[in-house]
């Protein structure tokens, strides 16, 4: 093994386990939370437009999905309430 793709490794391993911590501290904090399932909601509504077959173009299925995203996803208001009655 040479010294360049060990070299090349060990960065791509570093990045691997920097973006795993990321993800864990983001995926604890209440707005990490909420970024992770507003943007998992964005990805299911804009595959449901592609698969519905609406004859639109990229950038607004983009905005359509933003739209339908942020409608579902839970203000402040809502994610108080709901931590409010599970407690």
């Amino acid at each position: 093994m040479r010294a360049g793709s060990t070299w090349q490794w060990r960065k791509q391993a570093a990045i691997l386990v920097l973006g795993f911590v990321s993800l864990g501290g983001i995926s604890l904090s209440r707005p990490g939370r909420h970024f992770l399932y507003s943007a998992r909601n964005f990805v299911q509504c804009y595959q449901a437009l592609e698969e519905a077959g609406v004859p639109a173009g990229f950038l607004e299925r983009v905005v359509f999905s933003l739209v339908l995203a942020s409608a579902d996803s839970p203000g402040p208001a809502r994610s108080n309430a709901t931590a409010m009655s599970s407690s």
